[in-house]
């Protein structure tokens, strides 16, 4: 093989691949986790790693080549040598790292910028870890190790889903070069796990990923420092980093002006976790969650006034929520003998009030009067008898006069409560793809009972529904690639800008396949989202699943129902949430978008169309952001 970086193997290595939580003992030697679910590979995969691998020793190298794009791509798990006829650089080359040279990345204050390292080796590698010092500036200030957040990309198998075969994109569709492995299965870089050290089986790539969160309080300069990579095999190796920190200071994430509308699926936390919902254990749980959706700046508080709104067909006839994990009602609705409705808002007050002290707190979205499968003329009405708490289920034409009526007394009922606890204006009754004529056949309910939630709709689906929506947002495919001025699109967006209150947004799911933000979506699409919203000149981005995960163990069992990725950002940890690459690079296009809005610059829209061109980021420029932000600020 060719020699790069030649460094002595300490010991030798046994070929084992352990995948377990945190650390195991094994015949006297400690194993750490390792980051994929494969047990073997064949030989044929080894010759095509090895081959692809400039060093038959440890090799190191940066993703993308540079520092400052090496986070928009996934790194192949197996990587393989070009094409024969392949002659054009890529971003998935491996070159070996220069330790001589010093590595930089830019940021402003009150932002994060990540980075990855890659290690792999045609040995076993364990204790891979890395150690972050202080990085000081020639003025002597600090940019403490501790804003240097040090994790391990994990990868996940790749499942193919129900919804490939009825209306969503198709996995051949979306992924490029960064799924790899034997097809059975193939895996593909996603969570990012918080550990001391990971081991790597031989002929692996093992990513690190660095997040640095450069405080408002920061002076201007260049900080500097290094990163000191340990395997138990071979000789540290030290890196050279330089933290470029520029003069623009973005709000805090409770203050951005982006509409960040992400839907939080409660009850999967007590799923995972196997405690009971709205238990003291359970509301313990949540508070991380809403920690890291406050951190990205999350406006929307996700509210079920039915149980599970989101009912799809499902096997011989019966029905079932959408996702593997349903969302119960928060509102309970109790009938008495006398046939009088009431109304328990205690689970809805506290998940309310929970999210106003993490600083969720612009709207209240209650789903939903009108239910997710509109195929069906039954509505049902599920309730408890108020002497016997027994629950029971009221069938009905959705035209029926006595199902009106009940609609009628709740919507009487909770606009006196929410009145009382002073959010009548922050709450928005909510409808998820519902056509324009059902809502419309609901509008007279709303209007006998409680008609101050008629200029309080909030809606995603089709522009035919928008009239009726303070706050809206549009499926991606319906934009067109570029605003002409005299388009219809344009026309509408400026009738809607008339109201400053209206909210508009566009949202994604399972469709298109590009741009996305699904487990195996290229990287680089994930930081495009926001600087599509100031393409279009649009508020925020709209998706429909923070935490819905496709079961108790998504690292493992990636899918339910709908392509891989389309309900869940993150994934489940033992103490509060784990990241994923796609929910940091978002965070970071966010944080692009608050940029664009408090720098002064006459090259805003120059920056915009370089973000947001080529938007199948199988073809998009890796430097495409970077370039993006010098117009900007430098």
């Amino acid at each position: 093989m060719k020699n790069s970086i030649s460094l002595s193997i300490c010991a030798f290595c046994v070929l084992v691949a352990l995948c377990s939580c945190g650390q195991t003992q094994s015949g006297g030697t400690v194993r750490n986790q390792v980051m994929d679910p494969v047990t073997e590979i064949p030989e044929w995969l080894k010759v095509t790693v090895e081959s692809a691998l400039p060093s038959d020793s440890l090799n190191v190298w940066i993703p993308t080549g540079e520092l400052a794009t090496s986070s928009l791509i996934r790194v192949p798990r197996f990587p393989a040598p070009k094409h024969e006829n392949d002659k054009s650089p890529s971003p998935f080359d491996i070159q070996p790292v220069d330790f001589s040279a010093i590595h930089s990345i830019t940021g402003v204050r009150n932002e994060q910028q990540s980075f990855q390292l890659s290690v792999a080796s045609v040995h076993e590698l364990t204790g891979l870890s890395v150690r972050v010092g202080d990085l000081i500036s020639e003025k002597g200030d600090a940019l403490d190790a501790g804003h240097i957040k040090v994790r391990y990309v994990r990868y996940v198998p790749v499942e193919r889903a129900r919804s490939e075969y009825t209306w969503t994109a198709r996995q051949e569709d979306v992924y490029g070069e960064e799924v790899s492995g034997t097809g059975s299965p193939d895996v593909v870089a996603d969570p990012l796990m918080e550990l001391e050290a990971v081991d790597v089986p031989a002929y692996r790539a093992q990513p690190v990923w660095f997040t640095v969160e450069i405080p408002e309080s920061a002076t201007p300069d260049i900080y500097r420092g290094k990163l000191v990579i340990h395997t138990d095999q071979y000789q540290e190796v030290a890196l050279n980093l330089a933290v470029n920190v520029l003069e623009p200071t973005l709000p805090a994430p409770k203050d951005y002006s982006f509409f960040l509308d992400l839907w939080f699926n409660p009850n999967a936390i007590a799923v995972e976790k196997g405690v009971e919902p709205w238990s003291e254990k359970h509301w313990e749980l949540i508070d991380p969650y809403l920690e890291d959706l406050a951190s990205r700046g999350a406006k929307t508080i996700t509210t079920t006034i039915v149980p599970y709104p989101w009912k799809v067909d499902w096997l011989a006839g019966s029905q079932r929520s959408q996702t593997y994990i349903g969302y119960p009602a928060m509102i309970t609705w109790l009938l008495d003998d006398s046939g009088k409705w009431s109304f328990d808002y205690s689970v809805f007050d506290r998940f309310v009030e929970t999210c106003f002290k993490h600083g969720i707190d612009r709207r209240i979205d209650a789903f939903s009067l009108s239910p997710f499968n509109h195929k069906t003329d039954r509505r049902e009405v599920i309730y408890r008898h108020k002497e016997t708490n027994a629950a029971d289920t009221l069938y009905y034409d959705q035209f029926a006069p006595a199902y009106k009526e009940i609609w009628k007394s709740f919507l009487r009922d909770f606009e006196s409560h929410l009145t009382s606890k002073g959010w009548l204006d922050k709450t928005y009754l909510s409808f998820d793809e519902s056509p324009h004529e059902v809502i419309e056949s609901i509008l007279g309910i709303v209007g006998d009972s409680a008609p101050v939630f008629l200029q309080q709709f909030s809606i995603a689906g089709r522009k035919e529904a928008s009239a009726l929506a303070k706050s809206f947002s549009l499926f991606y495919s319906f934009l067109p690639e570029k605003l002409t001025g005299d388009d219809e699109t344009t026309a509408w967006l400026q009738d809607r800008k008339k109201d400053p209150d209206k909210i508009t947004n566009f949202y994604l799911c399972g469709d298109p396949a590009h741009p996305n933000t699904l487990t195996y979506s290229p990287a680089i699409e994930s930081r495009m989202i926001p600087w599509l919203a100031a393409h279009y000149g649009l508020d925020g981005y709209l998706r429909w699943a923070y935490n819905s995960w496709s079961d108790k163990d998504p690292y493992n069992k990636p899918v339910f129902n709908f392509i891989q990725g389309d309900d869940y950002y993150i994934y489940p940890g033992e103490n509060g949430p784990v990241s994923s690459i796609r929910w940091e690079l978002l965070k970071e296009g966010i944080e692009d978008f608050e940029l664009l809005k408090i720098v002064n610059s006459t090259q805003k829209k120059e920056a915009i169309d370089m973000a947001v061109r080529n938007r199948d980021g199988r073809q998009k420029s890796v430097t495409d952001f970077e370039n993006a932000r010098r117009l900007l600020i430098q």
